[in-house]
């Protein structure tokens, strides 16, 4: 016997698949991220230049790193909300956030209302 979905189960399907895609690509990146701060870290080096470069190398990846986390903390409460089922429920106005919406941006917690009214509120 044939199992009848409903285009909401394909939604939160679609969904499911989205944000596992994009943790694991954000955690091979973290990953990665990881292992060549480490690797500067272990290169002590005597040049001057070189240590600057060092440096400037090391904030960078330190900043990306702390982006990607955050990114994959967002993800991780998009994958909590689809559990709960309050995916693509705004936080401020309890209303539906549209489907074209939550496709450009995923992790959003907001409809676009609501997001601007934050914004100007600052």
């Amino acid at each position: 016997m044939k199992t009848l979905t409903t285009r909401a189960d394909q939604v939160v399907e679609e969904f499911r698949g989205r944000l596992a895609t994009a943790r694991l690509m954000l955690a091979r990146s973290v990953a990665t991220t990881d292992a060549d701060l480490e690797a500067l870290a272990a290169h002590a080096s005597r040049e001057i230049a070189e240590d600057a470069a060092t440096a400037t190398v090391g904030d960078l990846l330190a900043r990306l790193e702390g982006q990607a986390r955050r990114e994959l903390d967002e993800i991780d409460a998009a994958q909590a909300r689809l559990e709960a089922g309050t995916f693509g429920v705004c936080e401020g106005c309890h209303g539906p956030i549209p489907l074209k919406r939550l496709r450009a941006v995923p992790t959003t917690r907001a409809c676009m209302h609501c997001r601007e009214c934050a914004e100007m509120e600052g």
